[in-house]
């Protein structure tokens, strides 16, 4: 997990489409990780998506379920080695002793048939069985860049939201923000200024 990224730490005021409550009750966990039920994080690069994915992990961990955090391309890599030494199958069933994988930046898994057929596969074998928790940056409608045969990123998709939540954190870089906050100085509104955050 992404050290110091707790949901004490996230900026839940930032992203006013995320209810706070909702992923408090996403982190009891039993309502969905028993239903092998998917969470899916959408959003531009620096919104937030990787904090709240690690900060949920930490929050199921904390209550006793067991999580794996990896970025989507370092599992994918080892996956690949796995198949290519037939020991593919055995790989991806070691990965449901945790209730959730969470795989963080699908975009990055570059367009080799190679690799986007493991991912498949591992998405395939946990399918209503274990939980997944992804963060992409495109939403489904470019998923073709991920996977380059259209069946597979149909029967991707399908798998994925069939018992889904998603989550879209369509909100400016947290990086730009706190950029322009630094050139702003004190005493000025944030750029993600909400009445709450005004009046506070």
């Amino acid at each position: 997990l992404l050290p110091g990224k707790t949901l004490d730490t996230f900026e839940f005021e930032a992203v006013p489409m995320i209810s706070k409550a909702q992923v408090m009750a996403i982190t009891a966990g039993d309502t969905w990780l028993e239903k092998g039920a998917n969470l899916l994080l959408f959003g531009p690069p620096g919104g937030g998506k990787s904090h709240l994915a690690s900060a949920i992990g930490l929050a199921l961990i904390e209550t006793g379920w067991r999580v794996m955090f990896t970025r989507t391309t370092d599992l994918v890599q080892k996956l690949q080695v796995a198949r290519r030494e037939l020991g593919l199958e055995a790989a991806i069933n070691r990965l449901d002793r945790f209730h959730l994988l969470i795989l963080d930046d699908l975009a990055y898994v570059t367009k080799d048939q190679a690799e986007t057929s493991v991912l498949f596969e591992l998405i395939s074998a946990r399918y209503e069985r274990r939980s997944m928790l992804i963060t992409a940056n495109q939403p489904f409608g470019e998923w073709g860049r991920v996977f380059p045969d259209p069946a597979m990123t149909l029967a991707a998709v399908d798998r994925l939201v069939h018992h889904a939540t998603i989550f879209e954190l369509n909100v400016e870089s947290y990086r730009r923000r706190e950029a322009i906050e630094r050139k702003r100085g004190p005493g000025r509104p944030p750029s993600y200024a909400t009445p709450a955050n005004v009046a506070s």
